[in-house]
């Protein structure tokens, strides 16, 4: 394939920048990731993402996305002992009506830790010829040619500081971003910045099962949070190292536990089985915590003008609540934008910033939504009884409660979470007239 870009500057080495430098590999003489962390040769956390200590699930689309890009993916982490199982076979939910039987879908999951699909998707990148990572590097701002247009980014390591030319300069920091700071710099006005939080934390740590000890008959356990009666809640899924990986949550100011003897009260306090399940097992880890779970979008997609030479995908730019697992998803389907909108240029002209925000921005919108709505519940001063958001949660929690009693709706419902299917699902009549019936009736 051609190449129209002679140099791609990706700043950040997690998910989004990697899919981000897979992409732009086919369309550039040379890529350069620039990471701040000193990266792990191995699978293992690293500093710059202690999310990555806590319980990841890659949705069924954004799956799909990474196997185009990344061909026999799944068999290489299936490899590194990732399990593959049936979601509707496989998962045991706990919900507040109920826990729907065990329901064939024809929906492949896998479930690994987030340092394994990190390390093996950087084995991968840096395998390209025409990419190479920098890590150890933290990037301190963005050089310019003329006003309007990004030429690159100033670093600094351990040798000192650096500038890096580049026809284009990818944002993928994520959470701890300077780019609204930068661009004010650069004399743009400062973009809109919108945070829903439900104020939730995050406990966690693996076990390993003793010798002859038969693992549970689910590879995945979710008991969702739910405003305002149920603010505790889990995950837990089978991953590599034939090792249960566990999260516990609390929202609305519920605090997850800090301490050993802590885990597993908290999780007795948990309707289902994971208390009698982790009760027997032994702990291969110590108890972690996390809290920066807020909603965040960045509306970049509404300056008035937007500097040439510059993008910013992933959670740079719109990050969810990590209980709802769509970050890695939306991290591929926004390399596949990128694709696309690299493939529709005319000859080659330079890649349209402003257009490309206001795309992600699309992009995003639905699962912003899917993520919020519920989120906002928890704050009892959010908005009217009446508004379009409240009955928006009332619609979904009268579609979750329908779940367990009708395995048509758990298979929509189902599709509708891995992205398989779009938010028009939920206009089907025959679904609305199931969820407006609701479980008791049923």
């Amino acid at each position: 394939m051609g190449t129209d870009i002679r140099h791609a500057v990706v700043m950040g080495a997690g998910i989004a920048g990697l899919a981000a430098a897979r992409v732009l590999a086919d369309r550039c003489e040379a890529v350069t990731v620039v990471e701040r962390d000193r990266l792990p040769g191995a699978s293992a956390p690293r500093v710059g993402a202690p999310q990555g200590h806590h319980v990841h699930g890659l949705l069924a689309l954004g799956a799909e996305v990474f196997e185009g890009y990344f061909p026999g993916l799944r068999a290489e982490l299936e490899q590194a002992g990732a399990p593959v199982w049936d979601w509707g076979e496989g998962l045991c939910a706990v919900l507040p009506h109920g826990t729907p039987p065990p329901t064939p879908m024809g929906m492949p999951i896998q479930t690994f830790s987030r340092p394994l699909l990190e390390h093996v998707l950087r084995r991968r990148v840096t395998a390209l010829e025409r990419v190479a990572l920098r890590d150890g590097l933290t990037v301190t701002g963005l050089c310019t040619a003329g006003p309007g247009t990004v030429a690159g980014v100033r670093v600094k390591g351990a040798d000192g500081e650096d500038e890096i030319a580049a026809d284009l300069v990818v944002d993928a920091t994520g959470r701890s971003t300077h780019l609204p700071q930068w661009l004010a710099a650069l004399g743009l006005p400062t973009p809109r910045t919108t945070t829903v939080d439900a104020q939730v934390g995050y406990a966690s740590r693996t076990y390993a099962y003793p010798q002859g000890h038969r693992p549970p008959s689910w590879k995945g356990l979710l008991q969702p949070l739910r405003a305002p009666d149920f603010d505790r809640g889990c995950y837990a899924i089978q991953i590599e190292d034939n090792t249960l990986h566990v999260t516990l949550h609390g929202a609305g100011g519920t605090q997850p536990p800090r301490g050993e003897d802590d885990f597993l009260a908290y999780a007795k306090t948990l309707r289902g089985p994971l208390a009698d399940t982790i009760g027997p097992l032994t702990p291969t880890s110590s108890v972690r915590r996390y809290a920066r779970t807020v909603n965040r979008k960045i509306a970049y997609h509404r300056l008035p003008r937007w500097p040439d030479g510059l993008i910013a995908l992933g959670d740079s730019v719109c990050t969810f609540n990590p209980a709802y697992g769509q970050g890695m998803t939306m991290a591929a389907l926004e390399a596949r934008l990128l694709e696309h909108m690299l493939r529709s240029r005319r000859g080659r002209t330079p890649l349209d910033g402003r257009a490309f925000q206001r795309r992600l921005a699309r992009l995003t919108a639905s699962s912003w939504l899917m993520a919020t709505i519920p989120d906002r519940a928890w704050d009892q001063h959010a908005s009217s009884p009446v508004s379009p958001l409240k009955a928006g949660n009332w619609f979904m929690n009268r579609l979750i409660d329908t779940v367990p009693h009708d395995p048509n709706v758990y298979t929509t419902f189902s599709s509708l979470f891995h992205m398989t299917a779009g938010p028009l699902t939920l206009a089907d009549p025959r679904l609305l007239a199931r969820v407006l019936v609701g479980p008791r009736a049923r």
